[in-house]
């Protein structure tokens, strides 16, 4: 019995060992070494387009980037993937960063806006806010927020600012050196890319325009062939079948009371800090539509929408955008997927408001 014990603890260490050195030499998303994000984050902020990979962590190099900012931005867009387009060049904003970060929850804007707080004691003078319907689901899954702990602390430490109660992080506390999670997918870059996956990662300026990469302020640069329209990108577009799921949105059947509270009080704060906040919505492609409002399969999305604007009403804030594309003339050549406008719908959007503006 003895040696069945010893033999048992052996092999869980060696285990155990291979887990750990798995995690720790590849370490595809930076989550134990981080140093490469403040070397993107020091090329970038000196005006350089930089070259992401697949498996970068978005909200590590969102620390690092406001963290190595000298001074604040006047303008900041906060958000979900679906507002990365919102740069300098569409909104005509001067001095703006991009913070926005895929799968964005609630907990997102609060993390951002908390590391522009603690960093330098104030806000921006303008936050452009991406909302996306499923901001408002009370079991949104999105938890990737809770991954990085600076992040995670901004987020907490603002909330509780904010709305005067704590902010509940249920994690794991499991290590990236012993997640099994990230074994998996350390496991899987090495399928994928062989003994380079065990290289670490050298931050660089992207020379090859068909490649992803941020700009200088923030804003994403798809792949070419996402980035531009094609027969290919189209279809994938048109194959779009039956209701939005992303973040299990298709079992959200209303808006919650809390998550609610939650986005408005944060507005309020930021008006009371005399911050302009402009709400940007933007579009599901024409096919999506057809399935989410014509055959209300997302019928909860439009009801956010109405939310939206009479809460901008209420609060004087300004909203661009909509859920729906043919509002906008839009077709699906201009979505890179259901959910994705492409730059030059971005644009069309962005233009929609500032005409509003001047009517």
């Amino acid at each position: 019995m003895k040696k069945f014990i010893i033999n048992v603890a052996l092999l869980f260490i060696s285990l155990s060992s291979i887990v750990i050195g798995i995690n720790y030499f590849i370490d595809a998303s930076g989550a134990i070494t981080p140093g490469s994000y403040y070397g993107m984050a020091r090329l970038a902020l000196s005006g350089n387009i930089v070259a992401t990979s697949l498996n970068y962590n978005e909200r590590l190099y969102q620390v690092a980037i406001i963290e190595t900012m000298q001074s604040i931005p006047n303008t900041i867009v906060i958000g979900c993937s679906r507002g990365m387009f919102l740069g300098e060049e569409i909104t005509k904003y001067k001095n703006l960063y991009n913070n926005c970060v895929s799968a964005a929850c609630m907990e997102d804007y609060y993390a951002i806006l908390g590391l522009y707080n603690k960093k330098f004691s104030k806000l921006p003078q303008r936050v452009i806010v991406e909302t996306s319907p499923w901001i408002f689901y009370k079991y949104n899954p999105s938890s990737r927020w809770k991954e990085q702990d600076v992040y995670a602390s901004e987020a907490k430490e603002l909330y509780k600012l904010i709305n005067g109660k704590d902010l509940v992080i249920n994690r794991s506390g499991e290590s990236p050196y012993i997640s099994i999670p990230y074994f998996r997918h350390n496991l899987e870059v090495f399928v994928r890319d062989g003994i380079a996956a065990f290289k670490r990662k050298t931050p660089r300026i992207s020379t090859n325009t068909s490649e992803a990469a941020d700009y200088p302020d923030g804003s994403l640069r798809y792949a070419a062939h996402l980035e531009n329209e094609s027969e290919e990108r189209l279809k994938g577009v048109q194959n779009t079948k039956g209701a939005v799921t992303y973040q299990d949105s298709n079992n959200m059947t209303e808006l919650n009371k809390e998550k609610i509270s939650d986005y408005e009080n944060m507005l309020d704060f930021l008006i009371s800090k005399n911050v302009e906040v402009i709400i940007y919505l933007q579009p599901f492609s024409v096919t999506q539509c057809h399935y989410s409002f014509d055959e209300g399969l997302n019928a909860v999305f439009l009801e956010a929408e109405r939310y939206l604007h009479e809460l901008g009403i209420r609060r004087g804030v300004k909203i661009v955008g909509g859920f729906d594309a043919r509002d906008f003339g839009l077709s699906d050549e201009r979505f890179i997927d259901f959910m994705h406008l492409d730059k030059k719908g971005t644009k069309i959007v962005w233009e929609t408001y500032k005409l509003q503006q001047e009517d």
